[in-house]
């Protein structure tokens, strides 16, 4: 691999981890959030939800944030935002400022998920690209083991508050992001061809024939049940 592949598998796998710890902190605090502000279960529930809607948002929004302009900044911004409403959940002590975290982590989530798997895609050949893919997500099975073990020792000695005071940790991540990687030739060209062309980037151009809208709707409909499937089950 070269040096720009090995950073930018680092670098997902890294966000991925942390991405998953953050989710997986959210499940092993659950119990201690309905005991500490003696809400419903019903109320507790609606907090994983929230987090699963701002990863809806996140990923529509960075997505095409990231086509305008570039992967790096926008893959270093979403850590950004994850990382900064994850580590403020040790002030929340409401369930309204824990609704509007949780949704703002789903933000830099969803987006990051998202632009890593672009990053992924435009540094790989086409037959690399799965084999590299499971690679980096066995970075958030890594960061699920890790909420584990930081949660069975930080929640019994500091409370649920503190756990979330890790979240932090991924703005390490952004520097060496920002210092490491570089936009991938793929995507360069295709930012050079579509100002000369005066295209802009739009949503709708997934949409732009019946063959494409169908494999779009397709491709959501599997990702929506993958994601809500997979992150639903943990909470």
């Amino acid at each position: 691999m070269t040096r720009n592949q090995k950073w930018t598998i680092a670098s997902t796998a890294a966000g991925f981890s942390l991405e998953n710890m953050d989710i997986m902190f959210l499940s092993f605090a659950l119990t201690p959030i309905i005991a500490s502000l003696h809400i419903s279960q019903g109320a507790a529930g609606l907090i994983g939800t929230m987090t699963n809607l701002g990863m809806l948002f996140g990923g529509a929004i960075f997505g095409l944030l990231g086509d305008k302009i570039g992967r790096i900044k926008t893959f270093s911004y979403t850590i950004f935002i994850f990382a900064f409403a994850t580590g403020a959940m040790f002030f929340a002590h409401s369930l309204p400022v824990i609704y509007i975290l949780r949704f703002l982590a789903g933000i830099g989530a969803g987006g990051e998920y998202g632009v890593g798997m672009a990053l992924i895609a435009e540094n790989f050949e086409t037959k690399q690209v799965g084999r590299m893919t499971s690679v980096a997500a066995i970075g958030g099975q890594v960061g699920a083991i890790f909420a584990a073990l930081a949660a069975s020792f930080i929640i019994p000695h500091f409370g649920w508050n503190a756990l979330f005071l890790l979240g932090i940790i991924p703005v390490i991540l952004t520097y060496f992001v920002r210092r490491h990687l570089t936009e991938s030739q793929e995507f360069l060209t295709a930012k050079e061809d579509a100002q000369k062309n005066h295209r802009k980037i739009s949503f709708t151009r997934l949409f732009a024939t019946p063959r494409l809208t169908f494999q779009t709707l397709g491709l959501m409909v599997m990702t929506i049940v993958q994601i809500a499937g997979y992150f639903g089950l943990m909470n």
